[in-house]
């Protein structure tokens, strides 16, 4: 019998589904030299000057937003054209109700690796200060982003309402600084982006989800299991997972570190459309399970992915 069974099928849509569509082309990324020395301590004889730093990346915002609540989560898009060893954003908004409140990685800083091909691990920090959010993403083990030229979650930003505020239609956004240091140039990592919303070209993100007109929108083109949200959680996380034709068996299971069936949230046939499920770390006991790894994984006749989450108690 399966336990814990919530899932609502997404009869909404973004306005502009689940992607920025960031234009970036591979090879057009100048940088403003600013440093005074080399590595070496001689006087850099490129300062101040525009220089050609590799291949890019671009930032984007996904149009649209998840609503919780009071909660209001806007998706923060990467097209990487090489790996980016780390992140600083300066990121602005015009609208006082919204409050900060946290952020999340997204897939592309959850799948980093070295330069070997090892999975590896890249820390994101938020600091919100008087105007804006600073972010930083950095890793120790030199972890760096696929750099694969696909667009992907770079990662997911929340905000409160303020008491008594009413959600806005929309809000502005721009990056008032914009790093990503690339690996290219190594030994030296240069900013290589090339493309975002800045103080000249901010981006208007709605906050309205529509029904969509086509249906055919709604339904997915083929299988994909997403990455859960939040990661790291406490006490419960999402997933969302797409179906793009109805099945007869589909699973969606959560195992523990040592390969253990924890709990099935999943099993039965299911129709086309995208989904999301609650996971509340428990077992299929209903019994709270303990910190740590897991790993959750989607399953039918012809489609098997598997992805790791963390919950800390």
């Amino acid at each position: 019998m399966t336990k814990n069974f919530k899932i609502v099928l997404t009869s909404v849509i973004f306005l502009s589904g689940l992607w920025a569509n960031l234009d970036c082309p591979a090879d057009s990324s100048v940088h403003l030299d600013t440093r005074t020395m080399l590595p070496d301590g001689s006087p850099n004889p490129t300062y101040g000057l525009d220089i050609t730093t590799g291949v890019c990346g671009c930032l984007g915002f996904v149009d649209g937003a998840s609503i919780d609540g009071n909660q209001v989560t806007f998706t923060i898009r990467i097209l990487d054209n090489e790996p980016i060893r780390g992140i600083e954003l300066d990121i602005y908004h015009d609208n006082l109700d919204l409050v900060y409140s946290g952020l999340s990685k997204g897939s592309k800083l959850e799948e980093v690796i070295d330069e070997d091909g090892n999975p590896r691990t890249m820390t994101l920090l938020g600091n919100y200060l008087e105007d804006h959010l600073k972010v930083l993403a950095y890793s120790t083990s030199r972890a760096r982003t696929a750099g694969d030229g696909g667009e992907g979650d770079l990662m997911h930003l929340t905000y409160e309402l303020a008491e008594g505020a009413s959600l806005p239609s929309e809000v502005t956004f721009y990056f008032g600084l914009a790093n990503l240091p690339g690996t290219s140039m190594d030994p030296e990592l240069l900013n290589v982006v090339c493309g975002y919303p800045d103080m000249n070209n901010p981006m208007v993100v709605s906050t309205q989800a529509l029904v969509s007109v086509d249906e055919q929108q709604s339904v997915p083109d083929a299988f994909a299991l997403n990455q859960n949200y939040p990661n790291p959680f406490n006490p419960s996380t999402q997933i969302s997972f797409d179906i793009p034709e109805a099945s007869e068996l589909v699973t969606l299971s959560v195992y523990n570190i040592l390969g253990q069936n924890i709990n099935k949230l999943v099993s039965g046939s299911m129709n086309a459309g995208r989904y999301t499920q609650e996971w509340d770390a428990t077992d299929e006991l209903g019994s709270p399970v303990a910190s740590g790894i897991y790993f959750y994984e989607l399953r039918s006749s012809n489609f098997v992915s598997r992805k790791k989450m963390l919950l800390i108690r």
